[in-house]
């Protein structure tokens, strides 16, 4: 036969004047009279069939059974609380922040997830940041730029990031000029990720050309639209390659230089540290699994 269980209301009355070792205490913080504190107190212990309380003139102590219960109790609520956590997680989604470039390579992967996992919502936020503050920070995962050796322990390798020229077929063939040596950038309008053109002159000083002039050009502020600008035929750009691989894929885009360029910083994911959410793992291990899969056939 089914359990006479008491109900959870005069069980949370209990808690609180258990805590408090005071009925008015517990009256206060539940925002009811002293006497209704006493009286629901009084009707578990008849509904239990023992004390849960010794009551004095000035006073009040737990009996041995209420300090018993009164463990039980707390790990249950505890317990109870952390269900309708989990419960309402799945019902509000989950908040992804990535820097604007990653959210090109970023959006099919997550289309796909959420065509596999219907239930799972996900909100994705573009910025221009490479970092994130889980402590002030309200999202669930993150996609970090920075140095390949200094990933910490909740940060995990999507890919390293790997830089090459890239640029319009139609406006090479609209210059005309070949693009076989560093000082054929001359006849090309130059497109700059960043304000401090540091991408041409690092990718310039990894070929050797350190003589070559990259300081004309568009400036942009972030990879991203450089890239669009590339793919929009106004100039030639550094490229990320993983992000770029299905317009490279595709024809958009050509790489006229080889070998293409590391440069020793990774796009990582990172989460809050001993996250355990079911949705939140989901999403990691099928970001991770994406990108494993395309360096195996790269052949990385």
């Amino acid at each position: 036969m089914p359990r006479n269980t008491p109900p959870l209301y005069a069980l949370s009355v209990f808690e609180a004047a258990a805590r408090h070792q005071s009925f008015t205490r517990a009256a206060n913080e539940l925002c009811l009279t002293q006497g209704a504190v006493s009286k629901q107190v009084a009707q578990l212990e008849a509904h239990l069939g023992y004390p849960l309380f010794h009551r004095y003139a000035r006073s009040l102590r737990l009996s041995a059974q209420g300090e018993l219960l009164l463990g039980y109790v707390q790990r249950g609520f505890k317990v109870l609380e952390q269900g309708m956590d989990a419960a309402a997680a799945l019902t509000s989604p989950l908040r992804i922040k990535a820097p604007s470039c990653v959210v090109r390579w970023l959006l099919p992967a997550l289309h796909e997830f959420t065509t596999a996992h219907p239930d799972i919502p996900v909100q994705l936020s573009g910025v221009h940041e490479h970092v994130v503050n889980f402590a002030r920070e309200d999202v669930d995962l993150a996609i970090v730029y920075k140095p390949h050796g200094s990933l910490a322990d909740n940060e995990q390798l999507l890919f390293a990031e790997v830089l090459t020229p890239v640029i319009a077929p139609r406006l090479l063939r609209q210059v005309g000029r070949t693009l076989t040596q560093e000082g054929d950038l001359a006849h090309y309008p130059l497109l700059h990720p960043s304000p401090d053109k540091r991408d041409w002159r690092q990718w310039l000083a990894f070929r050797g050309a350190t003589t070559v002039d990259y300081r004309g050009g568009t400036v942009f502020d972030t990879l991203d639209q450089a890239m669009n600008a590339a793919l929009q035929g106004y100039g030639i750009t550094l490229g990320e390659i993983t992000l770029l691989a299905k317009e490279l894929a595709a024809g958009e885009l050509v790489t006229p230089f080889s070998p293409s360029w590391h440069s020793g910083y990774a796009y990582a994911l990172a989460c809050k540290p001993d996250e355990v959410r079911p949705a939140v793992n989901a999403v990691r291990n099928w970001l991770l699994a994406l990108c494993g899969a395309a360096a195996s056939m790269a052949g990385v």
